[in-house]
């Protein structure tokens, strides 16, 4: 049985950066705003945190903040006329998948820190929580400027 809440003046359906600044303006002038995200939350801490946090399999080629074609798929055509299509893969239009993900997406273009390509080297001072026991790091065969 559906839950009965409370009536709000203004429901936005995505919390992104775009809802996020859109349900603060309305706010401000009074209204009750209530926002509907897809997915769960994602925070810097402790989602990014390393080792994740130049992850390229799991952010890049897996499109973990991305939404999953295999659980629930958008359709797409070219024009009116034409069948809309399930994409069965992602392509230039990435969806996101809960509250952020989408700006996250945008700080793909990472800027390394002094120290990223010795970073096994720096496993000796990490602590726990921030490499994996069954991490396999290696140092790059570069080293920064």
């Amino acid at each position: 049985m559906a839950t009965k809440l409370k009536p709000v003046d203004v429901v936005t359906v995505g919390v992104g950066l775009t809802g996020t600044i859109l349900a603060k303006e309305l706010a401000d002038l009074g209204l009750k705003v209530v926002g509907l995200e897809r997915g769960g939350p994602r925070d810097t801490h402790p989602d990014f945190d390393m080792p994740h946090a130049h992850d390229e399999l799991r952010y890049a080629r897996r499109h973990e903040l991305m939404q999953d074609l295999s659980r629930e798929t958008l359709t797409f055509r070219n024009a009116i006329g034409e069948p809309a299509l399930p994409m069965r893969q992602m392509g230039s239009f990435l969806p996101g998948e809960g509250v952020g993900a989408r700006r996250a997406l945008e700080r793909r273009h990472l800027r390394f820190l002094p120290g990223t390509s010795r970073l096994a080297a720096a496993r000796s001072r990490a602590t726990a929580e921030q490499l994996a026991e069954d991490c396999t790091s290696q140092d790059w065969g570069v080293t920064d400027p």
